[in-house]
């Protein structure tokens, strides 16, 4: 008896290792709840839930006050609403947000997952001549990065990044993008066909 124990104990942690180590890539459905780190956004794994909100900031704070473009507030069983922080990511259910600069979805999933940065910066003033008032220009401010699902490192998507660090581990797709006279405008498409040609260790496939 004791040793049926023994095995249905050993089975049942098997188990359960098992599910925890459910890689985000292989996930059938995404946990929703916050993520306090890569690991946690990996293995779809978030360790905190509750009614998240991601909240927009309007363009004069994030201009002035040099804040991001939005923010993650926690809305408790009073309806009081709280600032996150200290955290990685958080899921909807839907969609995967990554925090930097505030928050962004993370548009396409795979060996490197892709995602964008967006805000404001003043630029140029402009003069009025209507009510002679001088008015500042707002810049949308749009940065693409990527994030290796191995090793949670984040890069910007660039022509030295592809060339330096990513196409590298496919040499045969790297040669194809040293001969595309017109790679500088197909930084996405690379990121898709190396994703399309090569999978991640941690898949098992």
């Amino acid at each position: 008896m004791k040793k049926w124990c023994s095995l249905w104990t050993l089975l049942c942690f098997c188990l359960t290792a098992k599910a925890q180590d459910e890689f985000i890539l292989q996930a059938a459905t995404l946990k929703k709840g916050l993520y306090r780190s890569f690991r946690e956004f990996q293995q779809n794994s978030p360790s905190e839930s509750g009614d998240l909100i991601v909240k927009n900031r309007s363009t004069a704070a994030q201009i002035y006050l040099l804040a991001s473009r939005n923010e993650l507030v926690l809305r408790d069983a009073a309806g009081q609403e709280h600032k996150v922080k200290n955290f990685w990511g958080f899921c909807d259910g839907t969609h995967i947000y990554i925090k930097d600069n505030g928050l962004n979805v993370i548009q396409a999933t795979g060996y490197y997952c892709t995602y964008e940065l967006q805000g404001v910066q003043p630029s140029r003033s402009a003069y009025n001549p209507a009510d002679m008032t001088v008015n500042a220009l707002n810049t949308p401010v749009r940065l693409k990065k990527v994030i290796n699902i191995v090793t949670g490192e984040i890069l910007e998507l660039s022509l030295f990044n592809l060339k330096k660090y990513i196409l590298p581990q496919d040499p045969e797709l790297l040669e194809e993008f040293r001969a595309d006279k017109a790679k500088k405008d197909k930084l996405d498409y690379y990121i898709s066909r190396f994703n399309t040609r090569n999978k991640p260790p941690q898949t098992g496939q």
